[in-house]
């Protein structure tokens, strides 16, 4: 029992303080699941989210999901979908009217602007964490190819990053076995 509340109120957490959506909630998400209950460590959180960016659909309620199912099975993954997804739902229905009826002031522009700057510092601090899993040191040459090429792939041939995620798993699975 105690798992499923922890599983609640770690994602809870996420969901409340996620501001960004996914890039955002990434690094709670790896915070919470690897600092905080340690339910898993930084390399097989890596692989959680390789493989969740890999399929379509929201980042943060992909992560609860396959998080809770390992931590606490099928009501695992119910605590960690619905911790997640309940202080958006709330906050949403809520939160955008006032916003909405109030977009033109200055205070409410300036607070938007203000947290994007924390945003972009929680996906270079997660990027940071994963270079020794994504690098490691004895086999990084195939992982740095497979990078470049993506890059290439995405920012200079604008092939949608779903084709490159594929074609980074092929490759995986050919030369990093």
């Amino acid at each position: 029992m105690a798992k499923w509340l922890h599983l609640f109120w770690g994602f809870f957490k996420v969901g409340i303080l996620g501001y960004g959506g996914g890039p955002g909630s990434i690094s709670l998400i790896q915070s919470i699941s690897v600092n905080g209950y340690h339910w898993m460590d930084n390399t097989k959180f890596a692989e959680l989210l390789a493989i969740g960016n890999a399929l379509p659909g929201p980042i943060a309620t992909k992560l609860a999901a396959a998080i809770g199912w390992q931590v606490g099975g099928v009501i695992g993954v119910v605590s960690a979908v619905l911790g997640v997804v309940l202080p958006s739902l709330v906050l949403m229905l809520g939160l955008y009217q006032l916003l909405l009826a109030h977009q033109s002031n200055p205070y409410v522009i300036g607070l938007i602007r203000g947290v994007k700057p924390i945003v972009v510092v929680l996906l270079v601090l997660l990027v940071i964490d994963f270079i020794p899993g994504a690098f490691p040191a004895n086999r990084y040459v195939v992982p740095l190819i497979i990078f470049v090429m993506g890059l290439v792939a995405i920012k200079g041939f604008r092939i949608s990053p779903l084709w490159v995620i594929i074609g980074s798993m092929i490759s995986g699975a050919l030369f990093l076995r």
